[in-house]
């Protein structure tokens, strides 16, 4: 590398374009609108500048390692491999960012007596560097270097700044956490408070219901005396709401069980016609009582389920029950199975008043009723449904439904065929 030269026949020589060029060219250092942008700058215009094939513009780093931060006519391979290369001389990286040993010129960025990096170029074939180019490069460096300086202190600025904001982002996004992940676990005992709450209130009122049913049927059996029809009509009445409340706190109960998790499943293969074909005794008495129309459709009698039997005859029974009470005199009932590769399925069809297509995911939320207000007709607390779907769920499978309003609905039971595998 030459040796800078600062002489008044120098500059004297100098071509008042090229001085021109190079007032021009510092100018637009204070435009650039970032440090790389300055760094681009730099090399593209000092090339232009000298009229020279390649340009390179070096920094020094922390530890005074010159880095490669701007270059012009050397691919960015030749860049990357030379970058981070410092087991060699400054003239040797030259040489082989340049690809060439002769024809280059390089003079040191100095601000405030420290050298912060260096600028080179090399000569077109055509054009031979000489001392006005040199000084020219020189009289370039010496102004760029304050620039330069000033643009890696800003740049350092903004790096420090977003590193600060990152860091304050990072804080505030695990505080946000923290305080998410202490809602949800005290949400969680809330909840899991309030699903013992009700268990245990539950159990304990079926034991005075239990009561009031063994002392309804003892005075109906006659051991306080005989009753005259009057009396057993009331006693009739009283047994009657005793079942209907016990119902209702039974699905309470299962509710707070299976949210808890304590509702506990013992899962074989079902034989589904076996189940399905004990229904009719069990529906019959509210079917005849309401004039319904009740066909079940014999399903084959090899289709098995994986389910708890218990369970699956629950909400085949919630499912006929909601039907019963939704389809009005006259309508009809109908149980008819259908089958794939994987699952069996269970419908109910009724002949209802149907349901609203947008309100049909709403049904199995807890505690939701169609008919709601002081006017509704029909009874019970709104679980049924959500609890059906838990349990279909519980056992691998899912509970679905089909509506149109004024043509009554189809609510589907899915179950597996067999245990999944692990």
């Amino acid at each position: 590398m030459a040796d800078t030269v600062k002489t008044g026949e120098s500059r004297a020589a100098v071509d008042p374009e090229r001085l021109k060029r190079l007032t021009e060219l510092t100018r637009g250092f204070t435009d650039a609108s970032s440090f790389s942008e300055i760094m681009r700058h730099v090399a593209e215009h000092t090339a232009d500048l000298l009229d020279a094939e390649k340009a390179i513009l070096m920094l020094a780093d922390e530890e005074g390692l010159l880095r490669v931060q701007g270059s012009f006519g050397v691919s960015e391979d030749v860049v990357s491999r030379f970058r981070l290369q410092f087991d060699e001389s400054v003239a040797s990286r030259l040489q082989g960012l340049f690809g060439t040993a002769e024809g280059f010129l390089g003079v040191p960025l100095v601000s405030q007596g420290r050298v912060i990096g260096l600028l080179a170029v090399m000569r077109r074939p055509d054009h031979e560097l000489g001392t006005t180019d040199e000084w020219l490069l020189s009289a370039l460096a010496d102004q760029l270097a304050a620039h330069v300086e000033n643009a890696q202190l800003t740049e350092k600025i903004k790096d420090d700044a977003l590193l600060m904001e990152n860091a304050r982002l990072y804080e505030s996004e695990r505080d946000a956490r923290r305080e998410a992940e202490a809602a949800r676990a005290e949400a969680e005992a809330a909840n899991r408070a309030k699903s013992e709450f009700i268990a245990n209130m539950s159990h304990e009122l079926r034991t005075p219901l239990n009561a009031i049913a063994g002392y309804v049927e003892l005075l109906d059996m006659g051991v306080r005396g005989e009753l005259n029809v009057g009396q057993r009509e009331d006693l009739k009445r009283i047994a009657q709401n005793q079942r209907l409340l016990l119902s209702l706190i039974n699905d309470v109960l299962n509710f707070a069980r299976l949210e808890a998790g304590r509702l506990e499943f013992s899962m074989s293969r079902v034989p589904v016609h076996e189940l399905l074909a004990t229904m009719h005794a069990l529906v019959m008495p509210q079917v005849l009582s309401r004039s319904l129309h009740y066909e079940y459709v014999p399903a084959n009698p090899e289709l098995l389920a994986y389910a708890d039997p218990e369970k699956m005859q629950q909400v085949v029974l919630n499912l006929l029950a909601n039907a019963i009470k939704y389809t009005g005199s006259g309508g009809n009932i109908r149980v008819s199975t259908d089958e794939d590769a994987d699952s069996v399925f269970i419908n109910v069809r009724d002949s209802g008043r149907g349901i609203e297509p947008d309100k049909i995911e709403h049904i199995f939320a807890p505690f939701v009723r169609i008919d709601t207000g002081y006017a509704r007709t029909t009874e019970g607390t709104g679980l049924g449904l959500a609890i059906s779907r838990d349990l279909a769920r519980a056992m691998g499978g899912d509970l679905t439904a089909t509506s149109k309003p004024g043509e009554g609905s189809t609510f589907t039971l899915r179950l597996l065929k067999r245990a999944p595998e692990i």
